[in-house]
This record gives C-alpha cells, structure tokens and sequence, in this order.
C-alpha cells in the first residue's frame, strides 16, 4: 500500500527537527547546551526579569520541567533567580552577563552551522525555503493567537 504524501511530510519534518537539534546545540569551553536551553537564553535576553511560570508557558511545559530546564543554566551562572518583592511565590530569573555572552558564543556558532547547512542548497533553493518556513510560521502563530 502507498504511503501518502502527509505521512511522507510528518516523518521528513520530524526527522529534519531531530537532526536540527542535535546539530544546533551548543559545546563550549565550559558546558553543552542544549537547543531548549539556548532558547530559553534566548527569551531571557528579550524578556527582562521573567516569572518562571511565564517560562514553563512560553515554552509548552510544565512548571517542573521549566525548573528542571534552568537548573543547569542557574548551576552555570548564566542565570538567577530570585524572589519577586512583591508576590514572595514567584520566582524570577534573569540572564546574567555570562549568560548573555555565552548566548552570543552559541547564536554565533549556530549560525555558523546553518550557514553551512544551506550552503549545499542553491540561492533558489534557500529563498523557496525561507518563504515556506516564514509561511508555516505565520500560520502557527495565528493559530495559537486563535487557540489563546
């Protein structure tokens, strides 16, 4: 029986997705993080002083997770955390300088390897793939916009 195209897609976006992972993560002088970690670095450096139950929401997940999510990069120093003076039940964190020069090393060097990566396609090739994700992304969001 022949499979169809959508089940073709699933499994190709899947497996692309699992690879980007693993080859978009970051090993430095001092730790390996992963790509949840570097976009949470990422979210920290465009959100000042977050709550950690708006981390665990931005991302999809639950709140232990999120908390299990920071502790490396606490134990790093690449962030902190610390009571909110006004509601002693949240927590906040913050990038520190650390945090956001590490976060500059590995969106440097994760450029670095995309760049690679579309250089095997053609400069067709790359815009047909930029317009389609920009598309796909557009989609999504208006989608979360209408599931909120």
């Amino acid at each position: 029986m022949a499979r169809d195209k959508t089940s073709e897609l699933v499994e190709t976006i899947f497996n692309t997705a699992r690879l980007l992972k693993a080859h978009m993560s970051y090993t430095g002088k001092l730790t390996h993080l992963s790509i949840l970690q570097i976009q949470t670095l990422f979210f920290l450096s465009k959100h000042k002083n977050v709550p950690m139950n708006e981390i665990a929401r931005y991302f999809g997940i639950e709140l232990p997770s999120a908390t299990s999510l920071l502790n490396k990069l606490y134990a790093h120093r690449l962030v902190t955390r610390h009571v909110d003076k006004t509601d002693r039940r949240l927590t906040r964190i913050s990038l520190t300088a650390q945090g956001e020069k590490l976060l500059d090393e590995a969106l440097c060097a994760r450029r670095k390897k995309l760049k690679k990566v579309l250089s095997y396609l053609t400069g067709d090739e790359q815009e047909k793939l930029y317009d389609l994700v920009k598309t796909i992304t557009r989609r999504f969001q208006k989608l979360n916009e209408n599931l909120a």
